[in-house]
This record gives C-alpha cells, sequence and structure tokens, in this order.
C-alpha cells in the first residue's frame, strides 16, 4: 500500500501542479486576449479613421476631376470662338483694306471732280467777262479734267457698284 499511497499522492501533485500550470496558462490567455482586443480596438478606429479620410480626399478629387473636366470643356469653347474671332477679324481686315482702297479712289475722284467743277467756274467767269481768248486758251484743259473725273467714275462705279 505505500505503493499505492506514494503513486495517489504523486498524482494528486501532479494534478495539482497541472491545475496551476493551467490556471496561469488561462490567466497568461486572458491577459493576451484583453492585450489583442485592445490592439484590435485601436486598429480598428485607425482603419476607421483612415477609411474617413480616405473616402474625403476621393470625394475631393472626384470634385476636382469634375471641375476639371468642365474647364476642359470650356477650353474647348473658348478655342472655338478664338478661332471664330480670329476668322472674323481676318473679315474684318479684309474689308479694312477694301474700304482704305475704296476711300483712296474717293478721294481721287472728288480731286478730279474738284478740278472739274473749279475750272467749269473760272470758264462761266471769264464767259460772263466776255474773255474769248482765255476761255480758247483753257476750255481744252477744262474739257479734259472734266472728261477725266467722269471716266474715273464710271470706272468705280462699274467696279465697286452704285
Amino acid at each position: 500500500m505505500k505503493w499505492w499511497g506514494w503513486i495517489v499522492g504523486c498524482a494528486i501533485v501532479a494534478l495539482a501542479g497541472a491545475g496551476v500550470y493551467f490556471a496561469y496558462a488561462a490567466n497568461e490567455n486572458r491577459d493576451t486576449a484583453e492585450r489583442w482586443q485592445t490592439r484590435a480596438g485601436r486598429l480598428e478606429r485607425t482603419v476607421t479613421t483612415r477609411t474617413r479620410q480616405l473616402n474625403t480626399r476621393t470625394d475631393a478629387l472626384n470634385r476636382t476631376a469634375a471641375a476639371l473636366k468642365r474647364s476642359e470643356a470650356d477650353v474647348r469653347i473658348l478655342e472655338r470662338r478664338q478661332r471664330e474671332l480670329a476668322n472674323e477679324k481676318a473679315q474684318v481686315e479684309d474689308d479694312r483694306g477694301a474700304l482704305a482702297i475704296q476711300a483712296g479712289t474717293l478721294a481721287a475722284l472728288a480731286d478730279g471732280q474738284r478740278q472739274c467743277t473749279d475750272g467749269l467756274t473760272q470758264l462761266l467767269n471769264r464767259f460772263a467777262a466776255e474773255d474769248s481768248a482765255w476761255i480758247a486758251a483753257n476750255a481744252g484743259t477744262v474739257e479734259a479734267a472734266c472728261d477725266d473725273a467722269a471716266a474715273k467714275f464710271a470706272a468705280f462705279q462699274t467696279q465697286y457698284g452704285g
């Protein structure tokens, strides 16, 4: 029976040692689990915060992308309008050049018409003064000035309408 007492005593000591070990291991597991839960909570809060930040930045990028698309559309509209304005400017410059030519031609016509009118006025004054020598000497010049003015006016009307 001594044997048997020793075996039971060893078994009780072994069971008590196992109980202490398991109690210690359970306590360590509980502490480790609590640390992991605390860490998981921190990580979850960090992930949540970063997700919110990412969503905010994504929204800002989407707004910026939409604004960029609108800006690109505006640029295309402005480029088209710029081409239209350049074409209109070229047409206006062409018209201005044509008007400058017409103005120069009209100035020459007015000058010719003035010479004709001045000559006719002098011719009438000399006719009234009965200065037939002056009339005979200058009638051809006055007639040539009036013919030249009439020819230039007819050419102007043909070229520009009128």
